[in-house]
């Protein structure tokens, strides 16, 4: 699997998490002090968060790490 393919699974489970906690892209951003916009980039599957950042979304968004695409693979 690509970096990209990671990066858009990645994206699509923190997407599907976020939803079911029936949040905005803006709620989750705020929470997590990102800008919106970045944090959409996240979810887009067109930047990977560092570990800081996704360890931060997962306590937004109250979801175990382990349930997210394995990404050890990728290199920053």
């Amino acid at each position: 699997m690509s970096q990209r393919q990671r990066a858009l699974a990645l994206g699509a489970a923190i997407r599907a998490a976020r939803e079911r906690a029936r949040l905005t892209q803006e709620d989750v951003a705020a929470r997590i002090d990102l800008h919106p916009m970045t944090y959409g980039g996240i979810e887009r599957g067109r930047l990977l968060p560092s570990i800081s950042t996704l360890t931060r979304i997962c306590v937004a968004l109250k979801i175990d790490p382990d349930t997210l695409p394995d990404l050890r693979d990728v290199r920053d």
